[in-house]
């Protein structure tokens, strides 16, 4: 795979993912009742560190298409935030 065909697909993976999470804000902010911020939240965290298509855009990257950010105190093992 070229350069530009890598580049053009992780692209579409990162369009793919943005409309996932608009899909869920609006979905979350039509429900009736109190709107739950930190589900919210968590689901698009969620969203962004299980989806197939961002493990394509980090390996765009060269990056390890398993891993969401960089290394900090709190994303060490058997951290429970």
């Amino acid at each position: 795979m070229t350069d530009e065909a890598k580049l053009r697909e992780a692209l579409e993976a990162a369009d793919a993912v943005i409309s996932r999470i608009q899909e869920l804000a609006a979905d979350r902010l039509s429900k009736p009742g109190a709107f739950d911020e930190a589900r919210a939240f968590y689901d698009i965290v969620e969203i962004l560190e299980t989806s197939s298509e961002i493990g394509k855009v980090r390996m765009a990257l060269d990056r390890d298409p398993f891993r969401f950010g960089e290394p900090t105190p709190v994303s060490r093992a058997g951290h429970t935030g």
